[in-house]
């Protein structure tokens, strides 16, 4: 197995996985600019596995790209040549904190946060699959579910889970009715 061991870095993703046009970004629905921003990954530890296709941090991992924020106990991002596949944040069961993603979806600031014990990107697909515990804003609009998924038109599927009383839970904010007075 040939792989690289880092302990207490800050390094860019690109030089770390030597794959010169990767990026994370755009997830789900994200600003353009996103993409052309550094990606910035700091973690206490990092294993790349490059021919597995893997690399995998551990310590309070942030990742930023732009407006995009990660982070968790763990990240997964796993690779095929010079694509990312997927991108797995999760969180030990001993964690106080949950796997975090936000990221500003628009010129206007509004921004989708995600938490949840697990947190998958398909990158593939553009989708964000959220599970255990998750929870989704995107601008004033909330969704808890103990499953989700963030299509990348900024629709959201839940699924309450198997357990008896477990429950989808939805805060919609009603849009902005122009004043007919300033018409």
């Amino acid at each position: 197995m040939s792989y690289l061991h880092f302990t207490s870095f800050t390094t860019g993703f690109r030089q770390l996985l030597g794959v010169s046009m990767m990026s994370l970004a755009p997830l789900t629905q994200a600003l353009e600019s996103d993409q052309n921003q550094p990606i910035k990954i700091q973690a206490d530890t990092a294993i790349v596995d490059e021919a597995e296709g893997i690399a995998i941090y551990t310590g309070d991992v942030t990742i930023q790209q732009g407006t995009l924020n990660v982070s968790a106990d763990k990240v997964e991002i796993h690779t095929s040549g010079e694509e990312v596949l997927q991108i797995i944040a999760t969180v030990t069961e001993t964690s106080k904190e949950q796997a975090h993603y936000e990221q500003q979806k628009n010129i206007q600031g509004d921004m989708v946060i995600a938490r949840a014990d697990r947190i998958t990107y398909l990158v593939q697909e553009n989708r964000l699959h959220l599970t255990g515990k998750a929870s989704l804003q995107q601008a004033k609009d909330i969704f808890r579910s103990e499953f989700l998924v963030y299509e990348p038109d900024g629709s959201v599927i839940l699924d309450s889970g198997a357990g008896e009383g477990d429950r989808v839970n939805m805060t919609i904010s009603p849009k902005k009715i122009p004043n007919k007075s300033a018409l």
